[in-house]
């Protein structure tokens, strides 16, 4: 089933099917399955990011360093400040950065997950500002060649932020087939 057969034409009123609707659960900690190009689409589509997340090892990694991170830096942001992005932020001649994520989502197939960093406010929204998308789409036409990729992009709402005293969105790639 493609997204369209899936959703209306209006995010809040796509009806998500079962399987996706049960990615999470209280039982278990992370994503049951890799999720596919078209069900990403349709997640993005209907503003339902609280169902991506990483497979269970995946997730529990990602915890257990964000506990250690706690621990060392005080919190995940100061530690994004002083350790990921210290030479960014400190570049007045840059306004964003694109850089794949260290716990990516669970996807499949061909599909990278990168987070641009912004020195601005980022809006909640799946359509990225003209320079965000300027950027990601020139990085992404040398790396892998124009019209060779599609993506979905979007920023998470404030209540799924996990940093969000830094503003970042999450760009998602699908390199495409020959």
């Amino acid at each position: 089933m493609t997204v369209p057969e899936l959703c209306t034409g209006i995010a809040t009123e796509c009806e998500l099917p079962e399987e996706l609707l049960n990615q999470k659960s209280a039982k278990f900690v992370g994503v049951v399955r890799d999720i596919s190009w078209n069900e990403l689409k349709l997640l993005v589509a209907a503003n339902r990011f609280d169902l991506l997340g990483r497979k269970s090892p995946d997730e529990l990694e990602y915890q257990a360093d964000l506990r250690r991170i706690r621990e060392e830096y005080g919190s995940v942001a100061a530690f994004v400040r002083q350790v990921k992005l210290a030479e960014f932020l400190a570049d007045p001649s840059t306004r964003y950065l694109m850089i794949p994520n260290d716990y990516p989502y669970a996807l499949q197939g061909r599909t990278t997950h990168y987070i641009i960093w912004s020195k601005a406010k980022l809006t909640h929204s799946s359509v990225p500002d003209a320079k965000v998308r300027e950027l990601f789409e020139s990085k992404l036409d040398a790396q892998l060649g124009a019209g060779k990729y599609e993506w979905v992009w979007f920023v998470n709402p404030p209540q799924l932020q996990s940093i969000p005293e830094v503003f970042h969105g999450h760009l998602l790639v699908r390199e495409l087939d020959d």
